[in-house]
């Protein structure tokens, strides 16, 4: 009985003691130092202690923000860390420090030599990475669109070029994947660009063959102001290209017709009277494109005719623009792309639709003019004309509706007939003047007889 009695006390005795030493094992072991196998990135903590650990990573923190960064493919720019806004997160870094060291068996980290390794945890700025990332922006460039132009009797192409914009949280994920490889004498990330298409490539350009179609007008070479006119408005639609389904707007593609755009005074038509104005000349443009894009089978969007007829196309063959919101738009309706072409001679301005040719086909412009009843004469009087004499001031025109028919042919069968556009040009009265001059009464002299 006495045998029994002393073997359960030491039984008792005996984990007791292994409790004490457990309790003890793991107090000493909770801020032992850590050994040369657990590392922050390749940064070694051996030697530190677990309670040291916050002001440790805290240093470190400081040592990184200088860390060497080279963008690439920049010029050897050297710049540091903490520029880029990217810096340790001390505290996210230390927590799972923490948590890996606790995962760890006691005897392990006693009296064995675990191996961890901790990626570090990082804060980040996106002020200061999108501030630095900016100082790159020569990097970058603009798509271009491939050029079509018409030279010497012959489509030229000059190929498009994809664009390329830096990627910001692309970049990012670079440079923070390259901090993987700390420590080192400096830190080499490649930044990351996202690309952007041109709205026109080469492949779709070499779709474009040849002429379609094209006019050409004609005006006296002599007339400076309004040719720097036509030659301005040319200039801004040749090399214009329309994808299918797209529409060109003849005001916003010239611009504004201001002196400070470059336009001169120059004849236009306004309220039925011929007048100056700034960009005159820029109607003949619109009134040759109009016919270009007729015999194209462009589709007309929108078009207004002048008050009065112009002798550059024939009549109802006319577009007129306005700065006040009258335009002229066409739209291209084919499943290829198109361009147009202007050539501007000494005294003639020549329109071309390029594309695709299809000479099976042809088109017919047909007009029927139906004359407006002609207004009443007008009589106005003139001081400066003697009563009963009459001088013609305005011969006066008789007014029409004229009807624009469009008719394609194909194989010399007729495919297609659609009215156009219906243009009425007001018929300007005659305007007579009509003498209002008095004449002065003369008096008479005293005959002799009647003399006093």
């Amino acid at each position: 009985m006495k045998r029994q009695w002393m073997g359960g006390t030491l039984l008792s005795a005996l984990g007791l003691l292994g409790m004490v030493a457990g309790a003890l094992l793991w107090t000493v072991s909770r801020d032992a130092p850590l050994p040369h196998g657990v590392q922050l990135a390749g940064y070694s903590l051996a030697g530190v202690r677990p309670s040291q650990l916050q002001t440790h990573l805290q240093t470190l923190r400081a040592v990184l923000a200088e860390q060497p960064i080279v963008a690439q493919p920049a010029p050897q720019r050297l710049t540091r860390l903490k520029e880029w806004g990217v810096e340790l997160d001390v505290a996210e870094t230390l927590q799972a420090l923490s948590d890996a060291w606790a995962r760890t068996p006691l005897w392990e980290r006693m009296f064995g030599n675990p191996r961890i390794t901790i990626a570090p945890r990082w804060a980040i700025i996106p002020e200061l990475f999108q501030t630095q990332l900016s100082q790159f922006q020569s990097l970058e460039r603009p798509p271009r669109d491939a050029q079509v132009r018409f030279v010497h009797g012959t489509v030229q192409i000059t190929p498009s070029q994809t664009g390329r914009t830096l990627h910001a949280d692309a970049s990012l994920a670079h440079l923070l994947n390259a901090l993987t490889d700390l420590p080192a004498a400096q830190t080499a990330f490649e930044l990351a660009f996202v690309e952007s298409p041109p709205r026109f490539t080469t492949e779709q350009a070499q779709r474009i063959t040849g002429v379609v179609a094209s006019y050409t007008t004609r005006f006296p070479g002599y007339q400076a102001s309004r040719n720097h006119n036509i030659r301005l408005a040319a200039a801004a639609l040749d090399g214009r290209v329309l994808l299918p389904g797209e529409q060109l707007s003849y005001t916003q593609a010239v611009g504004k017709r201001t002196l400070q755009q470059g336009f001169r005074l120059a004849p236009v038509i306004i309220r039925g009277e011929k007048q100056l104005g700034v960009g005159g000349g820029i109607c003949q443009v619109s009134s040759t494109l109009f016919n270009a894009a007729l015999l194209a089978e462009l589709k007309i969007v929108r078009r207004a005719n002048h008050s009065l007829p112009v002798d550059y196309v024939p009549l109802g063959r006319d577009a007129t623009v306005t700065d006040t919101g009258v335009d002229f738009v066409i739209e291209n309706p084919f499943d290829e792309p198109i361009a147009l072409s202007a050539e501007l001679g000494r005294s003639s301005l020549t329109l071309r639709v390029l594309g695709r040719p299809q000479p099976q086909r042809r088109v017919i412009l047909k007009t029927a003019r139906q004359p407006l009843p002609a207004p009443p004469e007008k009589r106005v009087p003139d001081p400066n004309l003697p009563v009963g004499e009459t001088r013609v001031l305005k011969k006066g025109e008789a007014g029409f509706r004229v009807i624009l028919w469009r008719e394609v042919y194909e194989h010399g069968q007729l495919v297609k007939r659609e009215r156009v556009a219906t243009s009425i040009y007001r018929a300007q009265p005659r305007v007579i003047a009509v003498g209002a001059k008095s004449t002065p009464n003369i008096a008479q002299p005293n005959s002799p007889e009647q003399a006093p």
